[in-house]
């Protein structure tokens, strides 16, 4: 459409400038008298440039004015290829000004000619259509070379019609101004509006500028403050410079608006553009099924066939948001509201299109970051403030059909930062990254899988991996791979086959070949078997802590051991934190405890309990043992219901773990068993229904029911009973109560 009007004005200037600018001085030299019949043409080179006939020529001596009436001249061109057209009613010359006056209308055909086919003896070979032009008030000054008409042009060509008010042309200085209320209307299949305010076109520079432009072509509109249209010799348009604030907007189910301080344009053969680039700061706002807004300080476009976009590369400060279909209607941009989409932000971006509107696939210049929208699981109050950032040194990008994102490859350095109200941010970095996402109401992401040298921190707690895969729904991070983990609050580090980071539960999972270690404290209160000034190990096939209260369960063939004493059980739940455990019996699978004793000489003995469950708590160093308790120890074998075992204080410090022997941790101070009580040693055997044994004197008090009451049977010297049997083991003595007087029978036993 530009280029046809670049052509009317080139065409124009052309071929009226040598028709008008030579009449009036031929006019005032040669017509004096009324004269019938009157022709006159002018030649250079054996070439025919013009001709002018009329019907009727008058001169008047007084004043030197001339009458002209039913005039024509015809332009042929220097070089023989013009056919140009001026004709009407009546003229006035005036020899003292130079001027000559068109007193009605004058129409204008332009038409091209084959090269050397034009003049008064031939017609001439026509290419294409003539541009007829019809003006009011046509004023032409042989002395300045300038015409000027104050009133309303109309043209019309092979492709529309439009008009002008005012026009000037300068033949010295080959330019053409259009002044105000310039119109064009094209036809064909995409029939075009074209509105300016002012127009002008320059010859010898082949540029026409067009002052406040709208155009409008179905449901496409156009508009610039600017525009410049560089023009070819054929009047076919190069290149399109616009600026002053350039917007376009597409209506229809994919609108679009794009805003630009300056815009330009390459236009190859039929004005198909080929590259386009959008300078000064561009932004955009996409609608329909994939909804988009952006910004960026440059846009380079290229152009295939039919003018369908091919690719778009953004620069500087580039700012690129997919959002929601109902995102996009209810959050105006600019408008302070957090939105639902994802985010791109970065120096380039590379994209490719297919069929001018269908994404196929982008590429990030550089480093780029981009926030990832909240998955629709999430709540609206957690989507509005929680948020997932990746980074990495470069991206790429693949899309589906309507345009959503379906995967994203980043390269090192990656980076994944998920951040939480009330939570430490968790980065997880690496070299690789592969994500997928899932299509709703907004995209989001499916899965984020990072390889090569993870690197994960939450707070306090950090791991390693090979391989770790994100999970945005329930803001979750897998790790597998020479899984390795710490948590500096609790002082632990485990290695596993794989690791959960479970934030929206609140929790961490280790699975296969769990290995934890706590390590000591520098100080603490004191304790006994778990004591802060030596390190607690645990081995199990499964590990789940609560991060909020540092509890931790092992499932699975759970060990747990501190210096020489051993837990081992199918469940064991530790919390570092409070200092306690509780172990738990499976089917045949039950509680073994070891406590590592030392005797005289400083020679150490295992003290070992099976039962059902162990609940121990380390600031009363005492360990409660619950159903068919068995407890092993060098000389004796106890059974019992119940058990509570409580040990001696240890150090409070790694430093103070160099105390003597005999006060060393996890020696048992007490023990107390219920139930059914059987106590087997070295030649005697001993029952009843309660049991408390004190290890400062090595002394038993064993005490029975009224209808059960305590014995001890001895294979040398018999069965002992009474109220209540005391026995020491290191000398074999037995204090036998043998009545409600708390009368004592002396005895001894060999052991």
């Amino acid at each position: 459409m530009i280029s046809v009007v670049a052509g009317f004005y080139g065409y124009a200037r052309y071929r009226v400038h040598r028709a008008i600018h030579e009449l009036p001085a031929k006019l005032g030299a040669d017509i004096q008298q009324n004269t019938e019949g009157f022709t006159y043409s002018q030649s250079a080179g054996g070439k025919t440039l013009f001709s002018i006939t009329a019907s009727n020529a008058v001169r008047y001596k007084q004043g030197g004015k001339a009458e002209l009436h039913n005039v024509k001249i015809i332009s042929y061109g220097r070089d023989a290829d013009r056919l140009d057209q001026i004709s009407g009613d009546d003229f006035e010359y005036d020899a003292q000004t130079g001027d000559v006056t068109a007193k009605g209308k004058v129409a204008i055909d332009l038409q091209a000619i084959e090269h050397g086919t034009s003049g008064p003896s031939q017609n001439g070979n026509k290419i294409g259509s003539p541009m007829h032009l019809d003006a009011m008030g046509l004023t032409f000054n042989k002395n300045t070379g300038i015409a000027h008409s104050a009133g309303t042009v109309t043209f019309q060509l092979q492709q529309g019609s439009g008009s002008a008010v005012g026009a000037t042309y300068d033949s010295k200085q080959n330019t053409l101004q259009l002044y105000s209320n310039i119109r064009l209307r094209t036809t064909g299949p995409k029939p075009m509006d074209l509105d300016a305010r002012a127009a002008f076109f320059n010859q010898e520079s082949r540029e026409l500028r067009l002052t406040d432009l709208k155009s409008r072509s179905g449901i496409r509109q156009l508009k610039a403050g600017r525009t410049v249209l560089h023009l070819r010799d054929d009047n076919t348009i190069e290149r399109v410079d616009a600026s002053d604030g350039v917007s376009a907007k597409t209506a229809g189910d994919r609108p679009a608006q794009v805003q630009t301080e300056s815009a330009s344009f390459l236009l190859g053969p039929n004005n198909h553009a080929t590259n386009g680039r959008l300078t000064g700061g561009v932004s955009w706002e996409t609608g329909g099924t994939s909804p988009s807004r952006g910004t960026a300080g440059q846009v380079l476009l290229t152009f295939g066939p039919n003018n369908q976009l091919k690719s778009a590369q953004l620069r500087n400060n580039v700012d690129l948001m997919q959002l929601g279909a109902l995102e996009a209607r209810t959050t105006p941009p600019n408008s302070g509201q957090p939105t639902l989409g994802n985010e791109f932000n970065g120096d380039g971006l590379d994209i490719e299109v297919a069929g001018g509107n269908k994404l196929q696939q982008a590429r990030s210049v550089g480093a780029g970051q981009i926030l990832l929208a909240p998955n629709q699981s999430v709540s609206a109050t957690a989507a509005a403030r929680g948020k997932t950032v990746l980074t990495a040194g470069q991206f790429q990008a693949k899309f589906t059909d309507d345009n959503q994102l379906s995967t994203l490859v980043g390269s090192a350095p990656v980076k994944i930062v998920s951040s939480r109200p009330g939570q430490p941010d968790r980065i997880s970095q690496s070299h690789d990254l592969l994500a997928t996402f899932a299509k709703g109401k907004t995209t989001t992401l499916e899965a984020a899988v990072q390889t090569g040298d993870v690197q994960i921190d939450e707070g306090q707690r950090h791991a390693t991996a090979d391989r770790a895969t994100f999970n945005q729904a329930n803001d979750a991070m897998a790790l597998s791979g020479n899984v390795r983990y710490g948590d500096a609050a609790s002082g632990s580090s485990l290695s596993s086959n794989t690791l959960a980071l479970d934030r929206a539960a609140g929790q961490t999972t280790a699975t296969g070949d769990v290995k934890t270690t706590y390590a000591e404290q520098k100080s603490g209160p004191a304790g006994a078997m778990l004591s802060p000034s030596q390190p607690v190990h645990v081995t199990a096939q499964q590990m789940v802590q609560k991060n909020s209260t540092g509890s931790v369960r092992y499932v699975g063939r759970a060990r747990l051991w501190q210096g020489g004493n051993i837990i081992q059980a199918p469940e064991i739940d530790f919390n570092r934190n409070e200092r306690t455990l509780e172990a738990q019996a499976n089917g045949p699978e039950r509680v073994s405890t070891v406590f590592v004793q030392t005797e005289g000489q400083g020679k150490t003995a295992p003290v070992e309990v099976t039962s059902d469950r162990l609940r121990y708590r380390d600031a009363e160093r005492r360990a409660d043992f619950t159903g068919s308790i068995v407890l092993r120890s060098a000389d004796s074998t106890l059974h019992a219901e119940q058990a509570a075992v409580i040990l001696l204080p240890g150090p409070v410090s790694a430093t103070a773990a160099k105390m003597p022997a005999g006060n060393s941790p996890n020696q048992v101070q007490n023990i107390d068993a219920t139930g059914h009580i059987t106590l087997q040693q070295a030649g005697r055997r001993a029952i009843g229904n309660h049991l408390v044994y004190t290890a400062d004197n090595q002394k038993f008090v064993l005490t029975g029911t009224p209808s059960q009451p305590p014995s001890i049977f001895d294979a040398e010297h018999g069965q002992v009973t009474g109220v209540s049997l005391t026995f020491f083991n290191a000398d074999g003595r037995v204090l036998v109560d043998s009545s409600n007087s708390a009368s004592i029978t002396p005895a001894r036993l060999q052991k």
